[in-house]
């Protein structure tokens, strides 16, 4: 059992003692009236300094320098700009906006007219022609844009891998954006925050991207029709593109890249969470005002801020646009391949699967190019000749029946006669074994095959910048002869390699006798033929207007193309195909009994069915009168 505890004295005076000591030390220690004024003097400077330092770090923002708080501290430095490359290209990144600045492609160069070779490095992004912006607001409203804060680069290396950290203070914490430089095209970006939560209550982040893209190509209506903005919906493979003439495009949709494509070469953000209610557009720069660009770019979209920091790894992608590369290795699957307009369904395939690989298999060989297309268009001719061979087959039958079927014209003449006419003609084709729509298969086979070319020579990155005879570039136009201004349609030159072109198929018209069935005399019933001659005639002159600004590497192609037609139908009408022969064919075929197909038999029984639907018509406004 404790025992219960009593007052000690001593205690008491120990308490008394310490209290009297402390009152001594306050006393002694009391600061004089000359202190205190000096400790408020201390003050005043103190706070006049603090004033000081906000403004000037309000100034240093705005004018290009760095500042970072730490504790109570206010350090001031001015951002840096910094520079990184590999083998593929340069790349500088901007103290102010922490963004890319300047970007140089290497491997290639861009068309300049006034120099002697007509070359110069080519820059994707130089001169402030590029801007990203993130966007948000902070707990006051005030909008806090990143293209105004200063950023200062700290640079890791290992290997061939150079990692870059542009960083800038947002009022008490910082954002970094983080750039990786490999040995390819491509430039990892992530952006990252520190004390974001204490800055801002937004729940997305706005992305602006403005791009004017510069001129690079000698044939600038070429670099301006080819010049479209592409992007992929997220998690599909369905990449769409702004229509040619939009100026304006948005999405409900979120889409996990953007492209800004120029006419060879491409600038791409990709983000795979998906960039939010994504709009853009873009606007064609006259070239009399601005020679040095070509288009306008414009891309928005926001992207949420989940967590208490942000942490976006996006990528830049600045690329040649060279399908082999786009279609393997590390873009496989980015579908980026699709941003080379090569064509829809049956069109894009033809050239990616069929024209691409024949184009460069002989490109291999080590030839100039101009002759890669010389080879490449005989190994064309040679897949189609068995068309061409059918086709000019038929055109002779149907001219050496041509006397009959005037007979036939003659015989039953008038409207009354009409379907009686068109009986005989059927029976006659089929007696002679003759199909008048077999020759239009062969020509409409050829159509597709005409028209992917015109995809193919200006969006084949191989063929861009390659001289051959006189043209300096086969993607573009070759302008030997220049013409006065005043000249309407021609641009200021003469294509010598489209007016060759448009020469070979006027002789190609006249050899093959293209034009020998608009010089017959109409039918009763049906339009003059004799019009379309006309158009013939017509047709070259607007080829002649739309290839003189086009691709002389297309223009090359049907030249030499033309020129084989040329000789091909000279082949087959002199050695290959006799008239005679035909003729007696013909008649061999009359004299057969034919038996009637069902669909003949059916295509008979329609028409006596009409015929005989006619004569009643005929009656009845017989009886009317």
């Amino acid at each position: 059992m404790q025992q219960e505890r009593k007052f000690d004295k001593n205690t008491l005076v120990a308490f008394i003692l310490m209290g009297a000591l402390l009152l001594g030390y306050f006393y002694i220690s009391q600061p004089s009236e000359e202190e205190l004024k000096e400790r408020a003097k201390q003050e005043q400077l103190a706070r006049e300094k603090a004033e000081s330092q906000k403004d000037t770090v309000a100034a240093v923002q705005s004018n290009g320098q760095i500042s970072t708080t730490s504790d109570s501290t206010v350090l001031v430095a001015e951002a840096k700009d910094f520079e990184a490359e590999n083998s593929k290209f340069k790349v500088k990144f901007a103290g102010k906006g922490g963004m890319i600045s300047e970007l140089l492609l290497k491997e290639y160069s861009a068309f300049e007219e006034n120099s002697e070779d007509h070359k110069m490095p080519l820059y994707l992004i130089k001169d402030g022609n590029n801007e990203f912006n993130l966007k948000f607001k902070d707990k006051s409203g005030r909008e806090i844009h990143t293209s105004q804060l200063a950023f200062s680069p700290s640079v890791q290396k290992s290997d061939s891998v150079t990692i870059i950290t542009m960083t800038a203070p947002v009022d008490g914490g910082k954002l970094d954006f983080v750039y990786t430089v490999g040995t390819d095209y491509t430039i990892g970006f992530e952006v990252k925050s520190q004390g974001i939560h204490q800055i801002t209550n937004d729940k997305n982040i706005s992305v602006d991207w403005n791009l004017k893209a510069s001129s690079l190509e000698k044939g600038k209506q070429q670099e301006h029709y080819w010049a479209q903005t592409y992007y992929r919906f997220k998690g599909t493979n369905d990449v769409e593109y702004e229509l040619f003439g939009a100026d304006e495009w948005s999405e409900k949709e979120s889409i996990d890249w953007i492209a800004f494509k120029q006419q060879f070469f491409s600038s791409i953000l990709s983000f795979d969470e998906g960039f939010q209610n994504p709009v853009g557009g873009s606007t064609v720069i006259d070239q009399e005002v601005d020679p040095s660009h070509s288009k306008d770019y414009r891309f928005a979209a926001s992207m949420p801020i989940s967590g208490s920091e942000l942490n976006y790894k996006m990528q830049w992608d600045f690329v040649p646009l060279d399908y082999k590369l786009l279609s393997k290795n590390q873009y496989k699957g980015t579908d980026f391949d699709e941003i080379i307009p090569f064509g829809w369904g049956f069109l894009g395939w033809i050239n990616k699967h069929f024209f691409l690989n024949v184009f460069q298999w002989i490109a291999s060989l080590g030839m100039n190019y101009g002759w890669v297309i010389f080879w490449m268009t005989i190994v064309v001719k040679l897949v189609l000749s068995p068309i061409m061979y059918k086709q000019y087959r038929q055109s002779a039958m149907m001219r050496i029946l041509r006397p009959e079927l005037n007979e036939i014209n003659e015989k039953h003449k008038g409207k009354d006669n009409a379907m009686k006419r068109q009986q005989s003609t059927m029976e006659l084709y089929r007696k002679a074994g003759v199909n008048p729509l077999s020759g239009c298969l062969p020509a409409l086979i050829q159509i597709p095959i005409f028209y992917a070319l015109f995809r193919f020579f200006p969006n084949i990155i191989d063929l861009r910048g390659q001289s051959f005879l006189w043209a300096e570039d086969l993607t573009a136009y070759d302008s030997p002869i220049t013409l006065p201004d005043w000249v309407p349609f021609m641009d200021g030159h003469l294509s010598i390699l489209a007016l060759s072109y448009i020469i070979a198929m006027v002789v190609y018209f006249r050899v093959s006798g293209s034009m020998d069935s608009f010089n017959q005399p109409p039918q009763e019933g049906m339009p003059d033929m004799r019009m379309m001659k006309w158009m013939m005639y017509l047709m070259p002159v607007f080829f002649f207007v739309f290839l003189n600004s086009y691709a002389s590497g297309l223009s090359w192609y049907y030249l030499v193309s033309n020129v084989i037609n040329i000789g091909i139908v000279m082949f087959i009408k002199n050695v290959m195909i006799d008239d005679k022969k035909i003729h007696a064919k013909i008649q061999e075929n009359k004299a057969k009994p034919k038996k009637q197909s069902k669909w003949g038999s059916k295509m008979q029984q329609l028409m006596e069915q009409a015929q005989e639907a006619q004569k009643q018509q005929e009656q009845m406004k017989k009886r009317k009168k």
